[in-house]
């Protein structure tokens, strides 16, 4: 798949390249005293970059006493005239993501931050079956997400060269991936493509003699219904669909 293919090159190739260009852009370091960037915060403005990866999955919202019709055995291979949806569960896989960072001061401890950014996700949806055999049919969704995320980030003091942030707010997301498949299709199990979300988290910034590096983790749940109820086999069985991610990120801003 194209996505793998990807995601190894990134995953292989990213780290080299981005150290690389962070080391050409900051010639002499910033110390004052034993304090690696003494004046970072009193800027008003500041930009960065960030490489995150995520885990993707559904929040899944099912009707009762599901069953799918007899035309379904075409679709699946298994001869069952009725079969028993028993449970439909949601499979997170691993993505990644690519953003930059721009961030304003509000105050001496409080940030605002818009962090626009692209990021490739896939998430597997797993029904399981009982009739005269028990069995499992995946269908896995592939996404490529446009986000622009608005955080409010509320630091610490800084000691020494370390400093804890907590982080909140809202992002909207477009999936252009989304609903591209064959809508009589009764094997696709379509979404829509935009989505809201509110998201939180908390970080750990180090303070070096060039830039501010930080480790930041979020949780990030969708708001919206996303699936896309056309009355085929597999999206009968399903009430609503709620995104939910979690993302690591590096960021390195200057």
């Amino acid at each position: 798949m194209i996505l793998s293919y990807i995601y190894k090159t990134i995953r292989k190739g990213i780290f080299p390249v981005l150290f690389l260009c962070v080391s050409c852009l900051f010639a002499q370091p910033n110390t004052e005293k034993g304090l690696n960037l003494p004046k970072f915060y009193k800027q008003y403005i500041h930009f960065g970059f960030s490489i995150g990866f995520n885990r993707t999955d559904f929040r899944i919202h099912t009707l009762p006493n599901s069953k799918l019709p007899h035309d379904v055995h075409d679709t699946i291979l298994y001869p069952n005239d009725t079969l028993n949806l028993k449970s439909v569960e949601s499979r997170a896989e691993p993505g990644f993501n690519l953003g930059i960072i721009c961030d304003a001061r509000l105050h001496e401890y409080v940030r605002v931050r818009f962090l626009p950014n692209i990021s490739f996700a896939s998430r597997s949806l797993l029904y399981n079956f009982t009739g005269t055999d028990t069995f499992t049919v995946k269908k896995k969704s592939e996404s490529t997400f446009i986000n622009l995320p608005i955080n409010f980030k509320l630091q610490s003091k800084r000691l020494q060269n370390f400093g804890a942030y907590v982080l909140g707010g809202f992002s909207y997301s477009i999936d252009l991936a989304s609903g591209k498949s064959d809508a009589a299709s009764n094997e696709v199990v379509r979404l829509k493509s935009t989505d809201w979300y509110y998201e939180g988290g908390a970080g750990v910034d180090f303070y070096l003699p060039y830039f501010k590096l930080a480790l930041e983790m979020k949780l990030v749940k969708g708001l919206k219904n996303i699936l896309i109820k056309d009355n085929t086999f597999f999206t009968t069985p399903i009430n609503r669909l709620n995104s939910h991610i979690f993302l690591v990120s590096v960021t390195f801003e200057g």
